[in-house]
C-alpha cells in the first residue's frame, strides 16, 4: 500500500492535502478523487469550473490529474439558467 494526496488545484489556487490516504492500485486512487469530486460538487455552492485534483506520492511526484467534470460545474446555475429549468419543467407538465 502506498499513500497519496489529493490536492486541489486551479490556476489561482491550491488546497493540499497534509493527511493523505493508502491505496493499492492507480485505479482505486481515481475512484477515490472522482468520490471526492462529487461529494464537492454535491455538498458546496461552489463554481468548480477550472478545478482540477492533483494526486502526488509522499514526495510529491505527481501520479494522476482528475479534472472536475464541466457537465457537473454546470450545476452551478445563474439564476437565468434556473429560471430556464423552471420553464421547461412547465412545460413537460402541460
Amino acid at each position: 500500500m502506498k499513500r497519496f494526496f489529493f490536492n486541489l488545484a486551479s490556476k489561482e489556487d491550491k488546497i493540499l492535502d497534509t493527511k493523505g490516504r493508502e491505496f493499492s492500485d492507480l485505479a482505486s486512487v481515481h475512484r477515490h478523487a472522482m468520490m471526492l469530486i462529487h461529494k464537492m460538487i454535491a455538498l458546496d455552492d461552489v463554481d468548480w469550473r477550472g478545478w482540477f485534483i492533483n494526486v502526488t506520492e509522499a514526495n510529491h511526484r505527481s501520479v494522476l490529474t482528475v479534472l472536475f467534470p464541466q457537465a457537473y460545474c454546470s450545476s452551478y446555475k445563474t439564476s437565468r439558467d434556473a429560471s430556464d429549468c423552471d420553464s421547461a419543467a412547465d412545460r413537460q407538465s402541460n
